[in-house]
């Protein structure tokens, strides 16, 4: 599919949710909600939402063990970099970009590190998802809605699990995987197989982590780690706009439901995606729409600013240009 298609995609995407965050909201009560939200409760926002990079820098170092251990500095610019392209650039630049920085850098195979990224994502749903499951078993709503949650709770967590264990066989079962890879790889084009076999070979070498136990608990723990930190943001929204929601459960349910909202494809900065998961998450608690937008755009704004600030920083101590990483996103973006 040609980029501009993709990208046009995106936005519709965005549009469409954006569409149904700002429906029904009363824009009186939300700028009123704006303008008496207490905002000294917003600046740990943006120290924390910089933490939350060099947590997932850490994290991500774990993961390429595997291959290496490539510099913190490396993988800290990489890591800011890659974030902050997600907001300024299209079609998640970002998730390009980062491990192509990374491999330029410290010379390593690119499907390689491709395949720690997709180990991430898959830490990162791991985490969303039993969250998200345990949370809904502890809200309470009316009886009939209690029962649906927690519905939602049990099918959730079921799905983290079965996350965990198709890993868990990949790696388990590794001869058995790749040569069923190989027959279904007869029917796709040279090209196309190769490109996925080398990404494949690499995820099934990024899975060795799993076979230390030491190593595994140590990734498990900074992706808890890092999502309660994540959590935290969205507590101190709580405390500035006054919301009455509970702080640790509200913090995972609207945590879990932005983190799913943004994976849907969207615009630069997941605008629309992010608003959507704010107004579902906040209903589960009584929440009008008109202070849930309000809330959103203070909590995007914070995230957005964190982010970009990050990426900048990290660019000029590498000597980069915005423009010098988009080229990257559009020449390698194919290849990778």
């Amino acid at each position: 599919m040609k980029r501009t298609i993709r990208i046009a995609i995106s936005i519709a995407i965005s549009v469409l949710f954006l569409g149904f965050a700002v429906s029904g909201v009363n824009w009186t009560e939300a700028v009123a909600a704006l303008a008496h939200a207490q905002y000294l409760y917003t600046l740990p926002m943006f120290p924390i939402t910089v933490w939350t990079l060099y947590i997932r820098a850490q994290r991500w170092r774990l993961l390429l063990r595997p291959l290496g251990t490539p510099a913190m500095r490396t993988l800290v610019a990489a890591t800011n970099i890659g974030f902050m392209a997600n907001m300024v650039l299209p079609l998640r630049a970002g998730e390009v970009i980062r491990p192509v920085l990374l491999s330029r850098k410290e010379g390593q195979p690119i499907g390689g590190v491709l395949a720690t990224i997709v180990l991430e994502r898959i830490f990162d749903m791991f985490m969303v998802l039993l969250l998200f499951g345990l949370s809904m078993l502890t809200v309470s709503t009316g009886e009939n809605d209690t029962a649906m949650l927690r519905q939602w709770g049990y099918s959730m967590s079921a799905v983290a699990l079965l996350i965990a264990a198709a890993v868990v066989l990949i790696r388990w079962q590794e001869a058995l995987a790749l040569r069923l890879l190989t027959l279904v790889l007869r029917a796709l084009p040279p090209a196309l197989a190769e490109s996925i076999d080398r990404f494949f070979h690499g995820f099934v070498k990024a899975l060795e982590i799993l076979d230390s136990p030491g190593a595994f608990l140590r990734v498990l723990a900074w992706s808890v780690y890092l999502w309660v930190v994540i959590a935290s943001i969205y507590f101190w929204g709580f405390l500035a706009f006054d919301l009455p929601v509970p702080f640790v459960t509200g913090s995972i349910v609207v945590t879990a439901l932005i983190a799913l909202a943004v994976a849907a494809p969207s615009a630069p900065g997941y605008i629309g995606v992010f608003q959507a998961g704010c107004i579902l998450a906040l209903g589960f608690f009584g929440v009008s729409k008109s202070d849930a937008i309000a809330y959103s755009i203070i909590l995007h704004i914070t995230q957005f600013a964190g982010t970009v600030a990050a990426g900048l920083y990290s660019l000029t101590r590498e000597g980069m240009s915005l423009r010098q990483i988009e080229h990257v996103s559009e020449a390698d973006g194919a290849t990778a």
